[in-house]
């Protein structure tokens, strides 16, 4: 992926200039990616029931998988790699260095080459989503070492480190999670189902979102901007649909109109 200086420069600048929108997977919410415009709902009862499919649960059981097969998928980072991009990301962090994100940097620069390396996969959907799980764990991981007000020289030497490790052994994480992902859905699944009656299930874009602890992961949405809405399926009522903020009163006096007292009031406030 990264073999000269000048193809690392041009491929690395345009993955940074998206990296402002980008965000390193949300830990309490099982490593989930969002941005400020995605859309997250927590469903109740059959509004929710009816989404707990295998498919929902691919991005949480690849963040399961990547890490226990990180013992096995161990490779150190390729020197060539972290050479070329290293030029290529310092060249983009001297142009504003307040600006630039480690994590962030490091994923869109990484996770670039999934669609590439999946094309020809069976499963592609399964192969990009332990590619890109390898690539939030390495890049958070990595950049961890590095502060935010670490000069360009050491945020690019994080950065590259989390993308050149998780490029070397990618090809492992994929083959490796495989053997894991039939397992791990079912129980997701089964997970979600089970949810629904007491605090909810949540989905982004459609996708279960696995966390144990709900309050914790709404918190960290609405601190990168995500607004989750409410959806609740009641007897002889239909659905009912609310853009409230789980932390604001709206949501307890939703739950007290609608005699759900505590399935809703579970929510943490400021």
């Amino acid at each position: 992926m990264h073999r000269t200086l000048l193809p690392a420069l041009l491929a690395f600048v345009p993955a940074l200039l998206l990296a402002e929108d980008a965000h390193a997977g949300i830990e309490a919410c099982g490593g989930l990616h969002v941005d400020a415009g995605t859309a997250c709902e927590l469903r109740f009862d059959t509004t929710c029931e009816g989404s707990c499919d295998l498919g929902a649960a691919l991005s949480a059981c690849a963040a399961e998988l990547q890490a226990s097969c990180s013992g096995e998928c161990d490779l150190s980072a390729d020197v060539d790699c972290t050479t070329s991009c290293g030029g290529a990301c310092q060249a983009q962090c001297l142009v504003d260095p307040g600006a630039f994100d480690c994590s962030a940097a490091c994923e869109s620069d990484c996770s670039g080459g999934c669609d590439t390396l999946c094309a020809d996969d069976g499963d592609r959907t399964r192969c990009v989503s332990s590619c890109e799980a390898n690539c939030s764990a390495e890049c958070d991981a990595s950049c961890e070492v590095a502060p935010p007000d670490a000069d360009c020289v050491a945020q690019c030497e994080s950065c590259c480190g989390g993308s050149c490790t998780a490029e070397v052994n990618v090809d492992c994480q994929v083959e490796c999670q495989a053997s894991g992902f039939a397992a791990c859905q079912a129980s997701f699944a089964q997970n979600c189902t089970a949810t629904c009656d007491t605090d909810g299930s949540l989905f982004c874009e459609g996708q279960y979102v696995a966390t144990t602890d709900l309050g914790a992961c709404i918190d960290a949405l609405e601190d990168r901007g995500v607004k989750v809405d409410v959806s609740i399926d009641f007897e002889g009522a239909g659905s009912l649909l609310c853009a409230v903020s789980p932390r604001s009163n709206g949501i307890g006096l939703l739950a007290g109109l609608l005699g759900l007292g505590a399935i809703a009031l579970r929510r943490r406030r400021r």
